[in-house]
């Protein structure tokens, strides 16, 4: 899945983020032809965490009334993604799962961003100026 411009929120850091984010994803499938996999995985995990709490400390920081409801979605999505992780290492056909997470990483952020995080950032950009 490659980034497109309909989803930018117009944040420039959240965008690096999601950008980021979106290009693990896409090096997920690409990494399951060589031994980089699980770097990647773990990487990715890493990642998701630290945009999350980027994502939120500028939702408190501008007192987004939607607070709680976003971080429960991100919750909710760091959950997923641990399972799958496990489901990954007890897996025989890893590839089938990795394409899984592949899928479930790129829908839910694309439908997280253009729902969720782009309505999060028209209050953000709204209250800033």
């Amino acid at each position: 899945m490659l980034w497109s411009k309909n989803l930018e929120t117009g944040i420039p850091k959240i965008d690096e983020q999601h950008k980021e984010l979106f290009r693990q994803a896409d090096f997920l499938v690409d990494s399951s032809k060589s031994d980089k996999v699980e770097v990647t995985l773990n990487f990715l995990k890493d990642y998701v965490s630290k945009h999350f709490s980027d994502e939120e400390a500028y939702q408190r920081g501008s007192q987004y009334p939607k607070y709680e409801d976003h971080r429960k979605l991100h919750v909710e999505f760091a959950a997923i993604f641990k399972k799958k992780l496990e489901e990954y290492k007890q897996a025989t056909n890893k590839t089938s799962v990795l394409l899984g997470i592949n899928s479930i990483v790129v829908n839910w952020l694309k439908e997280h961003i253009m729902r969720h995080d782009r309505e999060f950032a028209a209050f953000y950009l709204q209250k800033k100026n």
